[in-house]
């Protein structure tokens, strides 16, 4: 009698701890949940308010190199040249150092443009340094100064087109050539450096006479800015699946 209540209590005991065990195991498979790999949600496309937030995140992930990306703040350029062939005047700004980019704006996102492109028009407030150096076709010896630009709400207009590939089952973008406008809405402040040199009053005269050398100067400086950004988001588009940042229902190619 007494060895099968043993082997009864057993049983019971023996039931009990399955149960509990697979209750555990449900409740862990049960909270188990896949994340995304990016500290934002994915965006409808025309969701303006959700894609601006999703740029200040993706800005600060280039800046911190994030899946091999490169900063873009500071950007170095390493050198832009303007000539005025009339006034046998060549400007070149070397070591340039640019700031302010993780801070640029999404202003407008645009599908379906002409020839297949879509595209971005982004508005950025920038700080340039640099060297510059003024050649005149008369003189040997160029007039050096450094020079100080605040660039105020630039627009960058970018155009590209696009397309999709699978992977693992997962779907990728695969961004193609892009074309860059960029419109200065404000006339790009300035200052040299020393003041009282000749040279920082004669490349300040010429400066202020040719308004047009510093127009030429900050779009040359952004169009670069501009396509170390769309480089770094073709990297990340490579490697990241479009439904970790875009919502597949207003996905729109």
């Amino acid at each position: 009698m007494l060895p099968r209540c043993i082997k009864w209590l057993l049983c019971i005991l023996f039931l009990c701890w399955n149960l509990s065990c697979g209750q555990i195991f449900k409740a862990h498979r049960d909270s188990y949940e896949t994340h995304s790999p990016l500290p934002f949600p994915s965006c409808h496309a025309d969701n303006i308010d959700c894609l601006r937030r999703g740029l200040r995140t993706f800005f600060i992930l280039m800046d911190s190199g994030h899946l091999g990306m490169r900063p873009v703040d500071p950007t170095i350029v390493n050198s832009v040249v303007v000539s005025l062939p009339e006034q046998r005047v060549t400007f070149l700004m070397r070591r340039v150092n640019v700031t302010g980019a993780k801070w640029t704006k999404l202003v407008e996102r645009r599908f379906q443009l002409r020839n297949f492109m879509n595209g971005v028009i982004f508005n950025s407030d920038l700080h340039v340094e640099g060297e510059i150096l003024m050649s005149i076709a008369n003189r040997t010896q160029p007039r050096t100064s450094y020079i100080t630009i605040d660039i105020e709400e630039v627009e960058s207009n970018i155009t590209y087109s696009w397309s999709g590939t699978n992977y693992n089952n997962d779907d990728y973008i695969l961004i193609g050539p892009e074309r860059i406008a960029v419109r200065n809405r404000r006339t790009p402040t300035y200052f040299l450096q020393p003041d009282k040199t000749t040279d920082s009053r004669i490349v300040d005269n010429i400066l202020q006479l040719q308004p047009s050398v510093l127009d030429h100067f900050t779009n040359e400086i952004v169009t670069a800015l501009m396509h170390s950004v769309v480089e770094n988001f073709r990297l990340f588009a490579r490697k990241v699946p479009v439904k970790y940042y875009f919502d597949y229902s207003s996905f729109i190619l």
